[in-house]
């Protein structure tokens, strides 16, 4: 194609250049790559770290519990930061006594950083009732065995934030007595 110059002459004109449907192909493929590898999320690792008596609980309707929390340590393998959303499950004291868990965290979660452990706080409600059973029971023993076991909702990545759910924690530890006894006596 040719367009005029100037009087009588013609100078070439280079049409855009045609996108091939094979190029168009491999550069969708390399947008989606990029935007799928976020999604493969590794699996965070979660270990019981251990519990602590935290304090005393009230609450409405008119309940005065004890505040247990449990600490599970997380590990983030992936390249990027990720977030845990909730943490289900239950906690089972001296074999017998089943605590519901339903943690929510704050507004986008906990974040945990890349490549790192991160200790995440479980709080767990105890009634006054049952923490006297364990104290009473436990007399002879300095600890109350318990077993934590639950799943965990997961967002990866801040951009894009993909959620993944069960990423899940079964284990065992021990609460010092002296804890529940110190939490029973502020209440008295």
């Amino acid at each position: 194609m040719t367009a005029p110059v100037g009087p009588g002459k013609l100078a070439p004109v280079t049409s855009p250049r045609k996108t091939s449907p094979l190029r168009v192909a491999l550069a969708l493929a390399l947008a989606l790559a990029a935007l799928a590898a976020p999604a493969c999320v590794s699996k965070p690792t979660m270990q019981l770290d251990h519990a602590e008596i935290t304090g005393i609980r009230i609450a409405f309707p008119p309940s005065l519990g004890i505040l247990m929390t449990v600490v599970v340590n997380v590990y983030n393998p992936n390249s990027y930061d990720v977030a845990v959303r909730a943490v289900r499950g239950q906690v089972v004291l001296a074999g017998r006594y089943m605590l519901p868990v339903d943690f929510r965290a704050d507004g986008d979660g906990v974040w945990l950083p890349s490549d790192r452990t991160t200790p995440v706080r479980v709080p767990i409600h105890m009634p006054v009732d049952l923490g006297l059973q364990l104290v009473r029971e436990s007399f002879s023993s300095p600890v109350i065995p318990y077993r934590f076991s639950g799943r965990a909702d997961v967002t990866a990545t801040r951009t894009f934030r993909l959620e993944a759910d069960d990423y899940s924690v079964d284990d065992h530890g021990v609460v010092a007595r002296h804890q529940i006894e110190a939490a029973l006596g502020v209440m008295r």
